[in-house]
């Protein structure tokens, strides 16, 4: 009998030392859920990251203070540099990079180290020499997690380069993200004379940010989304118009595109389909290939 007790004590402890531990475990099962649905801010939803990893989308670049006092003291370093007198450098909405060389600027930063011809090679040596000394000008000081973003000539892709007669003109496109870049952004665009002189530069580059790398919409489903659509415009007499999308061969789903979209103080960086709808007058909606939200419309003017 007292063998039978023990044993009945032994089996009753176990019972509920079980019971203990699937209550454990379902409480931290819960608390792991609960800690993955507060991660999303809000505006933003949580997806599969390269890695099978969890990350906010879309990610978002925000403009503070620190940020733009940050810009002007790497232009006040670059022209130090230079042994130049301080100038108020105009910055690029959010982005906080160059917007356009000081007028007092213009031509007082000599890209030429040495004396001799200043040709096409030259010239090409020379911005690529600028570029990696004032990239802490020309890049964004976004902080992407823990770490800063990591731009620079590596991740530039020489897409023009044109004599203009008393001047040479180069644009860069940014090269570090699966799809191209759209809406203005991601160029560098700088000019110098054949002196050697920069005459202009301008930087729309954006961060090195985390983003899927493929789409969740399906595109074929974004044409049947359109069709029946309606657009308003402006004819040339300024009359008020409609368009209605009428059948879906109205409707092309172009190449998906990184699509940064600026509201306010803040730039939200979207991978998109660009929709172009219409026939002889168009319009290209861009539709987020992630959830599937209409992010933008514009009108296309034949130029």
């Amino acid at each position: 009998m007292i063998l039978h007790a023990g044993r009945g004590i032994i089996a009753g402890m176990k019972d509920r030392l079980a019971t203990r531990l699937h209550h454990m475990l379902l409480c931290a099962v819960l608390t792991t859920a609960a800690l993955f649905c507060a991660c999303a801010a809000p505006g933003k939803v949580a997806v599969n990251a390269p890695g099978g990893g969890i990350q906010n989308y879309p990610p978002v670049i925000e403009d503070t203070p620190q940020r733009r006092q940050a810009a002007f003291e790497a232009w006040k370093k670059l022209t130090a540099e230079f042994q130049l007198p301080e100038s108020r450098l105009e910055l690029e909405p959010v982005l906080n990079t160059p917007r356009s060389l000081p007028p007092e600027m213009t031509g007082r930063i000599s890209l030429q180290t040495k004396a001799g011809a200043f040709g096409e090679l030259e010239a090409k040596e020379a911005l690529r020499r600028f570029i990696e000394r004032a990239s802490g000008v020309l890049f964004p000081n976004h902080t992407n997690g823990s770490s800063p973003s990591s731009i620079g000539l590596k991740d530039l892709s020489l897409v023009s380069f044109t004599d203009d007669g008393s001047f040479y003109r180069a644009v860069y496109r940014q090269a570090n993200y699966p799809f191209p870049i759209s809406g203005g952004y991601g160029e560098l665009r700088l000019a110098a004379g054949k002196n050697g002189a920069l005459l202009q530069l301008n930087s729309r580059i954006i961060p090195a940010l985390d983003l899927p790398t493929r789409a969740e919409i399906p595109p074929q489903s974004l044409v049947d989304k359109m069709v029946g659509r309606e657009f308003g415009y402006t004819n040339i007499a300024g009359q008020p118009m409609s368009y209605k999308v009428a059948n879906r061969s109205e409707v092309s789903v172009k190449d998906m595109v990184v699509y940064p979209k600026q509201e306010g103080n803040r730039i939200t960086i979207h991978l998109a389909y660009p929709v172009e709808v219409g026939q002889g007058t168009t319009w290209t909606v861009y539709v987020d290939a992630i959830t599937g939200q209409e992010i933008d419309v514009k009108q296309n003017f034949a130029s």
